[in-house]
């Protein structure tokens, strides 16, 4: 497959890198600039360069659009434009990713007969089969699970540079987003989320410790899951772990690798949809948990997660109950001018038969739109 990489993240040097060092795959007419142009002067990786990101993404011998693009509209609309474009796009994902985001890309994909794959955290799962999106663990048998992530330099950053404090807010996102990701992974779904942060006396943070859980009430209650994001105390990464401690009192471990080899997983999801489909699924539940962290952060309290899918379905059921109630109050209070209208009033029979049919039409056209119902997609569904 040919791919081409757009954008400025310097995040996606290590996938251009193992592109460019494939013998099924290369590169073709990329578009990079900023972070990642450096990334790739540094890297010697040849290059053929377009001038504008709409001639990369749109060039006849490009199967794979690679979006490296901070800005999450001009995202979505690169993504879009290349979906058209019967490409496949695969995602690097902006600091400032937000679950409406997650939303519009599966939107595209959606409207699209090419796979759409955001890159997420759990690319760095070493456990986890090419062919799914989660681990075939039983959470029967597990009684906690817990990550600790040591956040390092971003792949073409300058690595000479001391990581033992704490990395700025968009990068300690993107790794809070990668854990709770790797979390997802297990398959179970969360619903609490409690965010903590630990300051130091002159208010600089040290570490923060994001706690999920299922509802009290729940029918089947859930393990807790525990991320926790600290500095590194030395120059070397520290090795990551998702530890899942069972109820028989062993220890399960699944690695992470800090630069995940992304290829195989890609290729696959390409020839997927229902696997891509299921892949976008578990990054707009990442996102959903992420943006409930933040919240608890600010409120200083646990937060309820509320999932949606954004199926087309439950659009349209919502928004036809909430057209339901307008035209049942509009019948209402509409028959009641109607006859104290007529009753004070001397018109002419005409506009008495017109008056009715404008009070029964919006009834009618809600009742009609009513067939319009089995069109509408349900995303939960293979496709």
């Amino acid at each position: 497959m040919k791919f081409t990489v757009v954008g400025t993240i310097a995040a996606a040097i290590e996938l251009l890198r193992e592109v460019s060092e494939s013998t099924e795959h290369c590169l073709t007419a990329c578009a990079v600039s900023g972070d990642l142009a450096d990334a790739v002067a540094k890297s010697q990786i040849p290059l053929r360069l377009e001038a504008t990101a709409e001639e990369s993404l749109l060039a006849a011998d490009v199967d794979v659009v690679v979006l490296a693009v901070d800005d999450p509209d001009d995202a979505l609309r690169l993504a879009r434009a290349a979906s058209q474009a019967d490409k496949h796009v695969v995602v690097i994902l902006p600091s400032s990713c937000t679950p409406a985001f997650s939303f519009e890309l599966h939107l595209i994909l959606d409207e699209s007969r090419c796979s759409v794959i955001p890159l997420t955290g759990r690319f760095g799962l070493t456990a986890l089969p090419i062919d799914r999106h989660e681990l075939d663990v039983n959470p029967l048998q597990i009684q906690q699970l817990a990550l600790s992530l040591t956040p390092v330099p971003a792949p073409g950053a300058d690595h000479a540079l001391q990581d033992s404090a704490m990395p700025k807010l968009s990068r300690l996102r993107s790794v809070v987003e990668q854990g709770l990701d790797v979390l997802s992974a297990s398959g179970l779904k969360y619903a609490q989320v409690t965010a903590l942060d630990s300051l130091a006396p002159g208010g600089s943070l040290l570490s923060r410790l994001i706690t999920l859980n299922s509802q009290p009430n729940a029918e089947r209650s859930l393990p807790p899951a525990t991320l926790t994001i600290h500095p590194s105390s030395g120059t070397e990464p520290v090795a990551a772990f998702l530890r899942l401690m069972l109820v028989d009192g062993t220890l399960q471990e699944f690695g992470i690798e800090r630069s995940p080899k992304q290829l195989s997983r890609i290729v696959a999801l390409c020839h997927s949809r229902d696997l891509c489909s299921k892949w976008m699924d578990s990054f707009s539940a990442t996102q959903e948990l992420a943006d409930a962290a933040d919240k608890s952060l600010r409120r200083r309290r646990t937060v309820d997660v509320h999932f949606d899918t954004g199926s087309e379905r439950g659009l349209f059921k919502s928004q036809m109950t909430a057209m339901g109630c307008g035209v049942l109050t509009f019948m209402l209070f509409g028959m009641v001018a109607y006859l104290i209208l007529a009753q004070l009033a001397d018109l002419p029979d005409w506009l008495l038969h017109l008056g009715r049919i404008l009070w029964i039409t919006p009834l009618i056209v809600f009742l009609l739109a009513q067939v319009f119902l089995p069109l509408a997609r349900d995303r939960s569904s293979g496709k």
